[in-house]
């Protein structure tokens, strides 16, 4: 699940769908565009915004896997002893790291 910050992120990027003014070229072979042409037509779509929702979608769930991390409650209580009660010698290290920007913040 996203952070609230990299949630707010990308609900701002699917508003924008409709605000397009990037552009991204590829070059594929004859059967796969007639195949990704055959799946938009199916969900009743041109073949640029298919490509973009399904991208997109893979790419959020990559950052996703490669940016969160999954802890046991049992060890996410532990995880949340040591932030509540932090070695005093780290604490400004604790700091510059939960207010560090994200990839997704930029």
């Amino acid at each position: 699940m996203p952070a609230p910050h990299q949630e707010q992120n990308i609900n701002q990027v699917k508003k924008n769908f409709s605000n397009k003014t990037a552009t991204i070229k590829m070059r594929v072979d004859p059967f796969c565009k007639a195949l990704i042409d055959k799946a938009a037509q199916i969900q009743h779509t041109d073949m640029s915004n298919f490509i973009l929702r399904h991208a997109f979608e893979a790419a959020k769930q990559i950052v996703s896997d490669e940016t969160q991390i999954g802890l046991s409650p049992k060890d996410y209580d532990v995880f949340c002893q040591i932030l509540d009660n932090p070695p005093k010698e780290n604490i400004q290290k604790m700091n510059t790291l939960l207010h560090s920007k994200t990839i997704l913040d930029k």
